[in-house]
């Protein structure tokens, strides 16, 4: 055979195979979307009329599980539980970008910060205990014994205490964060997410199993109130306005129901996305955001009123964005999935 002619018999299969893969590879897609750990935030914009999606931050990790994440606007730093990765992850929110990791917290869910003593405690549901972190240095100075199960934990700054809540131990663990000294309260159901009143430190609690707000008073040690949150059930999410005096409680039934947070009298009930685990609100913007695991969805209600409020949207996210945090002074929203994941969405302002 001439050198002609096998060039020419070269070329030939190489084209007829680069035209069988092509075809092949349009047939596949044709068959299936693309998959899920496509992250590349083009591929993911959606129109929205309340969020804009930015970026990812992503962690390095194996994948896993992301519980709780708190921003603070001060120091533009994000805090993520890293559970499956034992770390407490700390972002920056100017770069999005990972500055440090925080290890040996086993199961870390969530840290709570305390500015003034430039503290963070974290709740460690692995070991049943609550580490003590530096925030300047990001380092693990040492653990207390916690509760069974210690998950949400917040800081009470009226009332000088950090509010650790056990979910299998159904009971709260008030820490003094200057002695480091604590109680517990029992609370009588499994305890999901918390929020302090910051004028009066009366502490309101999720029950996920009695479909409760408990109200309980620091200064009594005791729970003085029971909210019932029906028609919502299994309550998680729990979020807090203060200046109108209404509780956002995100329920498993796909149902926010709100709270007089005086008297548990019911105000309104509106629906939202399937496997919600977190609730936030904007106070400036006057938004109510549920992150809804299983839709993947986040809810997005309006509060046109103490009394009167409307469904915007529910924004696509991504299956498993269960927990969200939002930054008071950007209004940006922080939803994580996937473990080693963080969508970063913008607030769209009318």
């Amino acid at each position: 055979m001439s050198m002609n002619k096998s060039w020419l018999v070269v070329l030939s299969a190489a084209l007829i195979a680069a035209l069988s893969s092509c075809g092949t590879q349009a047939g596949d897609n044709n068959a299936a979307p693309s998959p899920p750990n496509d992250n590349s935030t083009s591929s993911r914009q959606h129109d929205s009329k309340t969020t804009r999606l930015i970026g990812t931050i992503h962690m390095p990790g194996n994948s896993g599980f992301t519980d709780y994440m708190v921003v603070s606007p001060e120091t533009h730093r994000l805090y993520a539980g890293y559970r499956t990765e034992n770390k407490l992850f700390v972002l920056d929110t100017q770069t999005n970008s990972v500055i440090a990791s925080i290890g040996h917290l086993a199961k870390v869910c969530s840290v709570a910060l305390v500015p003034e003593r430039n503290l963070g405690f974290t709740s460690n549901r692995g070991e049943d205990t609550v580490g003590v972190i530096d925030l300047t240095t990001n380092k693990l100075l040492r653990k207390l014994s916690g509760g069974h199960g210690p998950d949400a934990i917040v800081y009470n700054a009226a009332a000088n205490l950090v509010c650790v809540s056990n979910h299998e131990g159904r009971s709260i663990t008030l820490i003094d964060p200057a002695t480091e000294k604590s109680r517990t309260i029992r609370l009588g159901g499994l305890a999901e997410y918390v929020q302090a009143e910051p004028k009066t430190g009366i502490i309101y609690q999720n029950l996920e199993d009695t479909g409760e707000v408990a109200v309980i008073d620091p200064t009594r040690n005791a729970v003085v109130a029971r909210y019932k949150t029906a028609p919502g059930e299994e309550p998680t999410g729990l979020a807090l306005d203060a200046e109108h005096r209404r509780l956002f409680v995100a329920c498993g039934n796909e149902k926010l129901v709100i709270l007089d947070a005086d008297n548990g009298r019911l105000v309104a009930t509106l629906p939202i996305g399937a496997g919600v685990d977190f609730a936030a609100y904007d106070s400036t913007l006057r938004r109510i955001y549920t992150a809804n695991g299983r839709s993947g969805t986040m809810t997005i209600i309006h509060q046109d009123s103490a009394d009167q409020y409307a469904l915007l949207e529910n924004v696509p996210t991504r299956r498993g964005g269960h927990a969200l945090a939002i930054d008071p002074v950007t209004h940006r929203v922080y939803v994580t999935y996937g473990g080693s994941e963080i969508d970063v969405f913008e607030a769209v302002i009318p």
